[in-house]
């Protein structure tokens, strides 16, 4: 097999396709021969993407949060190219609020879609391989946050730790189904999601002067090592979640002080108790 061409024929779809990762991954797997569905929440943003790709790519909108929306956009799938081989959840979420302030939407809406969203797509992206036969691979991303702590980010983190643990038990299940279940956990990343955290220079020392590596990963980078975990090559690998880091976990992650200029207040819930 031409190594360039290594996804002809088959058919992914591509989770918070729109933009960031996701719209990255989508390029790289046609790039390399495949089908994708670029589905994102926000339809006009999937929709310039899969134009930028031609015939072999589609735009569908769809909540990852709703089960209905998901369904319907592997049906839809499926209508356009036939089978799905590939699915890649780059849908991701965040906020920030330390933990004695965060309401429960806050809460609610990270799990929503970073958690819960991961779980109804590889339900309904393998329960249509299963069907069809012949295997497949899903990709979840993670985060380095899903073991790497960081203040104000209790619910992000518990989501994407929940995801590493959410591959190992999919994986478990589907590997003896020829499914297999993989993930990604990116540290720093070049996204539209990131752009507003390295606007200054304060917080982009914070973030950049924290990676060993000097700098941050590019979407492409973290499209390449999807499409690698896609392909034949990692036939034999199920339920890991593979850290793309630069070697960040290496390190404490940035404290709250750090990461905003001018310092952090504090706690609204402890500032309300001081005398």
């Amino acid at each position: 097999m031409n190594p360039a061409r290594r996804f002809e024929g088959r058919v992914a779809w591509v989770t918070g396709g729109g933009s960031g990762i996701g719209a990255a991954v989508a390029r790289r797997l046609v790039a390399e021969g495949g089908r994708v569905a670029v589905v994102d929440r926000r339809l006009d943003a999937a929709q310039a993407v899969a134009d930028a790709l031609g015939d072999a790519a589609v735009a569908l909108a769809a909540d990852v949060a709703r089960e209905a929306d998901i369904e319907a956009a592997v049906q839809a799938t499926v209508e356009r190219f036939g089978r799905l081989d590939i699915a890649v959840h780059a849908a991701g979420y965040g906020t920030s609020a330390e933990v004695v302030d965060m309401t429960l939407a806050q809460w609610q809406g990270v799990m929503d879609v970073d958690l819960t969203g991961v779980f109804l797509c590889t339900k309904h992206a393998s329960r249509q391989m299963l069907r069809q036969g012949g295997g497949g691979a899903v990709v979840n991303i993670a985060s380095t946050n899903a073991v790497q702590p960081g203040e104000g980010l209790a619910a992000y983190c518990v989501a994407k730790a929940g995801v590493v643990m959410f591959n190992q038990v999919a994986g478990l299940e589907l590997a003896p189904h020829g499914v297999r279940v993989v993930g990604v956990g990116p540290g720093l990343t070049e996204t539209p999601a990131t752009a507003p955290f390295l606007q200054s220079a304060t917080q982009r020392q914070a973030w950049i002067g924290n990676v060993p590596a000097g700098r941050a990963a590019s979407a492409d980078e973290i499209a390449g090592l999807v499409a690698w975990l896609c392909c034949d090559e990692a036939a034999y690998m199920s339920g890991e979640t593979v850290f793309m880091d630069g070697s960040l976990r290496a390190r404490a992650y940035p404290t709250i002080a750090q990461r905003r200029p001018g310092g952090y207040a504090g706690s609204d819930f402890l500032r309300g108790l001081a005398p």
